[in-house]
């Protein structure tokens, strides 16, 4: 007969605690007679005579005097020390930023000279290969070649004027007025450049009426009867609303003319003064003329020159200097045979050159630039910001002796003489300002003096308090040894833990018996502790090089005869936790561990590790036992009990297939190595074939069941429990050991009986022998009648569980969405939600839910106040009638949905975890909430643009994750296809479209609305526009599961299409519309659902197989009963391959295109990918096996 758990138990209970005892006295006595020892030693050097005190006294007075003159002077040189190397510090900085930011204002320089070069090189190639005769050219395109060039150098306006001499001017003038046409094809080349100015009412485009004209002192535009040559205005790009400024003498302008000499002077290009140009841009760019401009002067020659062509190469291409100028000088240009023709205007903007030029570190830099004609202004440069300071050179006084000084143009300096010096050359000064002095500025130099003052008092207080920190130390000795012995008996059996403290008892006693020898007794603890360590290491290093066992001791390892190894691993656990978050999965796991650590001290099983989900212990040492077969299966048993229990608990926090998961269990008995591998982190493990063998026995078991093998079976026999095994009915053949016999063993079970309630039912009515449309018609029959009890029926047990588990989840939502609405109405200073308005249910005549779905659904706009104020949502206390008004729902939808094999209630669960963990996984990328981390409103703003609204408002979630819940109410196993085909009656109220959606909308709706949820109702929605953005939302998502429509579902690619992949569709959010954020945002919530409702197929492949086979057994029952016209075995194989091409894997595309669901798009997209894969080579195989299942 077997012996009675209770009483097996406590005689284990009995021995167990009597052995701790025992062991813990002579820890306590120990530990005693050493605290005696330490007392007495301290008294006994307190005994110090009264002329000793004084020369101690007298000692103190001088070091303490001593320390003070120290302390002055060392403070005093740290500090001035320390200032002097942040000085240099900031210097050196400075000097490099200065050379960072010369350089690269000289390439800037060049890059934007060498556009400018390439676009007068394609006027000129134009006028050759057209054989066009100068001054009587017009660029073809000038609008695209002119923008491209001012996109390339920054210019703000570029324009082409040719020489004119007064014999041509008659002639130009007549040409001019007849090819103005470049004015209308620039205009409409760009439309949106110009709608500010042409979309005005009235505008209209003028022609050129005016011949080569200038302003007269009245600024009037008159004739220019000069004698020429002329430098009209002619092609400009942008093109100008107002063509009066075409045809102006730029020569009449005496910045221009200067300039214009000087580009005759030197046959190059050259840049003006400062000057304001607003006249010259003929309203075709807006630009703020208060900043610094000036423009480039390029010549424009007839033909390609060689001369010209070389001095541009080795000016613009880096090879000269400004103090050593290789190119030809302007005595040696020839223009007889090339004359310059023309000449090109650039307008640049002082602000260009030196803006997004410096790291964002680079702050604080004051740029003076200067010119030969008298001009002076400033900048200051904060990383890749300019900013224009003021006319005048501003940089602070304080910094002249870091002055840095280089020629803005180097490569185009030219050093004429007074008499040609008729254009102006810059030159840049920079210097340091007060905010790039501050940011070397620290207290590092005073705290340094304050710390060596502190050695004073600290030394004082060393002095004053010796007794008290010695007896503090050898009371923290004391604790620190008790901690350590307690994680040594934690790690190890208490005969190895015993050994590994003798070793090391003799380890110390040795080392002090050398110490006493070889080392002086005065010698500073430090200098001992180091000698100790280094020779230690020593020894270690020579033994090692000996050949020698790294350790001085023997190995701590010894052979056990008979023992028992148990290896039990969770199955399921791998596809479990592949949909759960990580804090889940440590939280299941260290529940069962925990709670299998209990049972092992119970039953004096020794745990040896946990390797990931599996748990290994054993029995029989380090204490041999005879009857170490009998514990472990006992103990094997208590783990399956132990845990079936917690699994069903722990569906409720965990969420669904949590109580599905169970434990494989292997054992076997035999002869076991045991000891410690000493070094880094040492373990005590086990060793020998026995462990491998256990491990055999595991792997080929089945879950909730004990397999072990014939060895172990003969230790049981021996010990009388031949009832507890069964044989295997096949034999099994593990990896080394060939065909083997092994036995299950049938322990009666146990369980604490507290996962699980007798009855989950609580209400005044049962419904039972109804179907589940019966049941779905008496519900809603019964809501009708006014003031009717709530109606529940029977749920089982893991449907109980699941109810509860969503009733978790919707708590929480609920309990944000309260502390939202909370601080709302405080800061609108409005009263509470009345909650008298009743919801309307009823729609127009012949309308139907689908009438409902909106394109763009509203989301509230985010609140940084509300945000930031508002109280956290786990501090909110829910009312008791609401937790119990959404139990009673919930339970009551639990019971509306059908026995059917898929969609069903599990399935609507797993759907709500999915959706919750989706909505949990909006997140924003780095680089959009980077350096906010210390500003959690401008977080909290940025996420909310990132994520389109849907993480700011807590109703937005609700309503999600309660579509999730409810979107297969009532689902009859069969598509709306066949529901229509048949002509059910919910087809013709539906008018064929979304049938089944529809129906679990109204049913849940409805039963919403019941008197008796109304709490419930007022707690979800507390004000009318509240409510309307609920039902909104719970329609287009539950509808959104309809993927067969092809109408609708070419409604949602247009929408994605849209919002997603538009002209605007990389806009930041910030700049959008609401409309547009709005759109967006329903898009990614259909989305979420649409991924949640399918979303076995982007999980782990044991998932995807179990949903898949529902699934198919649905179809299969629906063809079986004549609801389906083809046999789903004989498309199922490639039609789940078309599933996933053309619906799975595009939509995790879709998700990870949404850009905000983080890893979790690439983990659904590598899910669906690896699924894909996996069912196309495996694919047949499991569907012979599925069918095999159904058949039986």
């Amino acid at each position: 007969m077997d012996i009675p758990s209770a009483a097996f138990e406590d005689e284990f209970e009995d021995d167990s605690s009597r052995g701790g005892s025992s062991h813990y006295s002579g820890y306590s006595e120990e530990t005693s007679r050493k605290s005696i020892r330490t007392t007495g030693d301290t008294s006994s050097s307190d005994n110090i005579s009264q002329e000793g005190k004084n020369a101690v006294v007298g000692s103190k007075l001088l070091v303490l005097l001593i320390l003070a003159v120290a302390a002055a002077g060392v403070g005093y040189a740290t500090f001035r020390s320390t200032a002097a190397q942040e000085q240099t510090v900031f210097e050196t900085q400075f000097h490099d930023y200065s050379y960072e930011l010369t350089t690269i204002v000289h390439q800037e320089t060049k890059a934007i000279f060498l556009s400018l070069e390439n676009f007068v090189s394609t006027v000129t190639s134009y006028s050759l290969d057209e054989g066009a005769q100068w001054p009587f050219v017009t660029v073809p395109h000038f609008e695209v070649r002119g923008t491209t060039a001012n996109e390339l150098s920054g210019a703000t306006i570029l324009a082409m004027s040719p020489i004119v001499p007064l014999l041509q001017r008659e002639a130009w003038e007549d040409y001019a007025t007849a090819n103005q046409e470049w004015i209308q094809e620039g205009l409409e080349i760009h439309p949106d450049w110009h709608e500010y100015a042409t979309d005005v009412e009235g505008y209209e485009l003028k022609n050129i009426t005016y011949p080569i004209w200038r302003y007269a002192v009245d600024g009037q535009m008159v004739p220019d009867l000069g004698k020429g040559p002329y430098l009209p205005v002619w092609q400009m790009a942008t093109a100008p609303h107002d063509p009066a400024i075409v045809n102006y003498n730029l020569l009449d302008h005496p910045v221009f003319a200067r300039v214009f000499s000087g580009m005759q002077q030197t046959d190059l290009p050259v840049l003006s003064e400062v000057t304001d140009l607003e006249f010259f841009y003929g309203g075709a760019v807006e630009d703020d003329a208060n900043h610094p401009h000036s423009f480039i002067l390029y010549p424009i020659h007839q033909t390609f020159s060689e001369v010209v062509e070389h001095n541009l190469i080795e000016l613009l291409g880096g090879n000269t200097t400004a103090d050593n100028n290789t190119a030809t000088t302007p005595e040696e240009l020839t223009q007889e045979d090339n004359p310059i023709v023309a000449a090109a205007t650039a307008v640049l903007a002082w602000d260009k050159y030196f803006s997004y030029i410096m790291p964002e570190d680079a702050i604080g830099l004051v740029i003076v630039v200067k010119d030969t004609c008298g001009d002076e202004f400033t900048y200051q440069v904060d990383g890749p910001t300019a900013t224009f300071l003021g006319n005048g050179d501003l940089h602070d006084p304080n910094y002249n002796y870091l002055e840095q000084t280089s020629p803005f143009v180097p490569f185009i300096q030219w050093n004429f003489t007074a008499e040609t010096h008729e254009h102006c050359e810059y030159h840049m000064y920079i210097y340091p300002s007060e905010t790039l002095h501050d940011k070397y500025l620290t207290s590092k130099p005073a705290m340094y003096t304050a710390v060596v003052v502190l050695v004073f008092v600290l030394t004082t207080m060393v002095f004053v308090m010796y007794d008290f920190f010695v007896q503090l130390r050898n009371r923290k000795v004391v604790a620190k040894a008790k901690r350590s012995n307690a994680i040594v008996s934690a790690l190890f059996p208490k005969n190895v833990r015993d050994r590994i403290m003798k070793e090391a008892e003799e380890q110390v006693e040795a080392e002090l018996a050398a110490n006493k020898k070889g080392r002086s007794r005065f010698a500073a603890p430090k200098t001992q502790l180091k000698s100790f360590l280094s020779d230690g290491q020593k020894e270690k290093d020579d033994q090692q090089q000996q050949g020698v066992t790294a350790f001085g001791g023997k190995p701590i390892a010894d052979l056990f005869p008979s023992a028992t190894v148990m290896f039990a691993d969770i199955s399921g656990f791998t596809a479990w936790s592949s949909v759960r978050e990580p804090t889940q999965v440590f939280q299941l796991l260290e529940t069962l561990y925990n709670a299998f650590d209990e049972i092992a001290g119970r039953r004096r099983v020794f745990k040896v590790e946990t390797i990931g989900d599996c748990y290994v212990a054993v029995a029989g040492l380090p204490e041999p036992r005879k009857d170490h077969a009998v514990v472990m299966a006992r103990f094997a048993r208590d783990c399956i009990g132990r845990m079936n229990d917690l699994t069903k608990l722990l569906e409720v926090s965990l969420g669904p297939d949590t109580g599905d998961l169970a434990i494989r269990v292997g054992m076997h008995s035999g002869p076991v190595t045991a000891g410690v591998l000493r070094g880094e982190k040492a373990r005590f493990q086990l060793f020998g074939d026995t462990v491998n063998t256990a491990s055999r026995m595991e792997s080929n078991g089945i879950r909730n069941k004990i397999h072990i093998s014939g060895e172990t079976a003969d230790h049981l026999k021996a010990a009388g429990k031949m009832h507890w095994l069964v044989p295997r009915e096949e034999k099994i053949v593990a990896k080394g050991k060939g065909e083997m016999q092994t036995y299950w063993l049938e322990v009666k079970m146990q369980s604490s009986g507290s996962a699980t309630s007798k009855s989950t039912e609580s209400s005044d009515h049962e419904m039972e022998n109804m179907d589940a449309s019966q049941k779905c018609m008496a519900i809603k029959e019964n809501l009708s009648r006014e003031n009717a009890p709530v109606i529940r029926q029977k749920l089982s047990p893991k449907a109980h569980r699941l109810v509860k588990w969503n009733v978790e989840i919707i708590s929480r939502l609920l309990k944000q969405v309260v502390s939202r609405r909370n601080e709302l109405t405080k800061l609108q200073k409005r009263r509470a939600p009345s909650m008298d308005f009743r919801v309307e249910t009823s729609r127009e005549d012949g309308t139907t839910v689908i009438d409902e779905v909106k394109e763009i659904i509203e989301l509230p706009e985010f609140d940084a106040k509300a945000a930031r104020d508002q109280q956290d949502p786990q501090t909110i206390q829910l009312d008791p009638k609401v937790e119990s008004q959404l139990l009673d729902y919930i339970s009551l939808i639990a019971s509306m949905y059908r026995e059917v094999p898929f969609h069903n209630f599990e399935h609507a669960s797993h759907v709500t975890m999915s959706v919750t963990k989706l909505l949990s996984r909006i997140i924003a990328p780095d680089d959009v909430v980077a350096g906010e981390e210390d500003n959690d409103e401008k977080m909290d703003k940025n996420l909310h643009d990132h994520t389109y609204g849907i993480t700011s408002d807590p109703l937005t979630q609700l309503a999600t994750i309660f579509s999730a819940l409810i979107h297969d109410v009532d689902h009859t196993g069969v598509p709306n296809a066949q529901l229509v085909k048949e002509g059910v009656e919910i087809a013709d109220i539906y008018k064929g479209k979304s049938v089944a959606e529809q129906n679990s909308i109204d049913i849940a709706w409805e039963l919403l609305m019941d008197p008796s949820f109304e709490e419930l109702r007022h707690t979800i929605y507390g004000t009318a526009e509240e409510k309307k953005r609920f039902r909104q939302l719970l329609v287009n998502v539950v509808l959104a599961t309809d993927i067969v429509d092809k109408e609708l579902k070419e409604l949602r690619n247009n929408r994605w299409d849209k919002a997603f992949k538009g002209d605007d569709s990389g806009k930041p959010t910030a700049l959008m519309s609401r409309e547009e954020v709005n759109r967006k945002a329903t898009i990614v919530l259909e989305h979420i659902i649409q991924a949640s409702d399918i979303s076995h197929t982007m999980q782990h492949w044991h998932v995807y197989r179990k949903w898949n086979e529902r699934f198919f057994d649905e179809n299969m029952k629906a063809y079986k009963e004549g609801r389906m016209e083809k046999d789903p075995s004989e498309f199922w194989y490639k039609g789940e391959i078309g599933f996933f091409d053309f619906y799975i894997i595009p939509l995790a595309k879709k998700l990870k295109e949404c850009g905000v669901f983080g890893v979790s798009s690439d983990e659904y997209l590598n899910y669906a990918t690896q699924n894909r894969r996996e069912w196309e080579l495996r694919g047949e195989e499991v569907l012979a096996e599925m069918m095999q299942k159904y058949q039986q």
